[in-house]
């Protein structure tokens, strides 16, 4: 859920103010005897004095924090971490704020300066419509049916009754994912794989993948609309985010239709399948590869075999550039086997081949390597436009609602 953005007031200044290293002592006067003659309604408005009036853009509330760190108030934990560690300067002087160190609070009505409580000791006024003095956190906002979970040991909000917690992922997960999510342990206590900002304590909307990893929601719709991969992919374990069957049957059209060069006739792929983890064995093109087992196309090539001339599989190395593509073509029995660096998903491009000349009594037609790697990057570009791969995928996404099959798994914490 996004910070709230309620108008600002004159009492909302998220900025600091430094307090003495010792305050003075609160009254001990308990706030049940001191409004013990008050009627129960005047009570309930004595409580709800300034509701909603108080607080910063992230949380209206009528108390401030006393930050033990730095000795400061803060009105919550992100304002003070924005200006502590965001926009501090100085390294050494960067900290966030753990929340469960704080033990005093200042009554944002009065100015009394007291422990952890739900309400102020001296003037009675809640501190929050809903208040949590384990986490601490106090809020004005009911919308958000925020909960207190023992088992995450902090408050989060979408309303207890929808959500449970899966010890396993160790968090709290939406109602309909329970016996329906591959568990991943402490799954939720990692950073985001594409911002790296720690989940867990996020307020964020974050979702669970189909594979079990989370991700946040927003992050996941930046990575459904990069359409540079052959599919969208988790970005910790390459599985698809989807059932893209319909877009497979798209590139099985486009791989029929698709003749492959001559000199490229004869050889075999080996890839391993990025969805069900199966390896194949099958003919080379310039499309893609799918998998023998699922179908996908969500694939890695692991090596090449030319069968025309009895070569074993060359491994190509993941990530790096085989020595083929630097110009070290490897002549065997006069034979050259051309490489293409990168995988299935979204890296089409490399060096083909034809010897040229010599080297062994080897034969060669064709150009030579440079010129074989500049037609094979030809024919990719030429191929992914003809496929118009971004107007398929965008189509496909926009048919198949791929984004409702996600479930935000943790709401906002406090």
């Amino acid at each position: 859920m996004p910070d709230s953005e309620e108008p600002a007031v004159p009492e909302s200044s998220s900025s600091p103010r430094d307090l003495p290293e010792t305050a003075p002592a609160p009254a001990t006067t308990s706030t049940t005897c001191r409004f013990a003659h008050v009627s129960p309604e005047e009570l309930q408005e004595l409580r709800d004095r300034g509701r909603g009036q108080y607080g910063c853009r992230h949380y209206r509330r009528r108390v401030r924090f006393i930050a033990p760190c730095c000795n400061e108030e803060w009105w919550c934990r992100h304002c003070h971490n924005e200006a502590k560690y965001q926009q501090e300067q100085d390294w050494a002087k960067k900290h966030e704020l753990d929340r469960k160190l704080i033990k005093d609070v200042v009554c944002a009505l009065c100015e009394t300066r007291q422990p952890v409580s739900s309400s102020c000791i001296s003037c009675g006024v809640s501190f929050g419509a809903y208040s949590c003095t384990q986490c601490p956190f106090y809020d004005d906002d009911l919308s958000k049916k925020t909960y207190h979970c023992d088992d995450c040991g902090i408050c989060r909000v979408g309303g207890r009754e929808n959500y449970f917690h899966c010890s396993t992922c160790g968090s709290c997960y939406a109602a309909n994912l329970r016996n329906n999510h591959v568990c991943v342990e402490r799954a939720m206590h990692q950073n985001c794989p594409v911002c790296f900002e720690f989940l867990f304590e996020s307020v964020d909307p974050t979702t669970v993948l189909r594979c079990g990893h989370t991700i946040h929601s927003q992050c996941l719709r930046d990575l459904e609309r990069n359409t540079a991969a052959i599919c969208p992919s988790c970005p910790m374990c390459k599985k698809s985010l989807g059932d893209y069957s319909r877009y497979w049957e798209a590139i099985d059209r486009e791989v029929a239709a698709t003749p492959v060069p001559s000199e490229y006739r004869g050889w075999q792929a080996n890839i391993l399948c990025n969805d069900c983890s199966a390896s194949s064995t099958v003919t080379f093109n310039l499309v893609a590869h799918k998998c023998c087992t699922c179908g996908s196309y969500n694939t890695r090539r692991m090596g090449i075999l030319d069968t025309t001339s009895g070569q074993g599989i060359i491994e190509e190395e993941e990530g790096g550039v085989p020595e083929a593509v630097l110009g070290l073509p490897q002549q065997q029995g006069g034979a050259l086997l051309p490489l293409f660096n990168g995988d299935d998903n979204g890296n089409q491009g490399g060096a083909g081949g034809g010897g040229d000349g010599g080297a062994g009594g080897g034969g060669g037609g064709g150009g030579g390597i440079d010129g074989m790697a500049a037609a094979a990057a030809a024919a990719n570009a030429a191929l992914l436009q003809a496929m118009q791969i971004n107007e398929l995928h965008a189509a496909l996404m926009h048919d198949s609602g791929s984004e409702d099959e996600w479930e935000d798994a943790e709401e906002e914490d406090e």
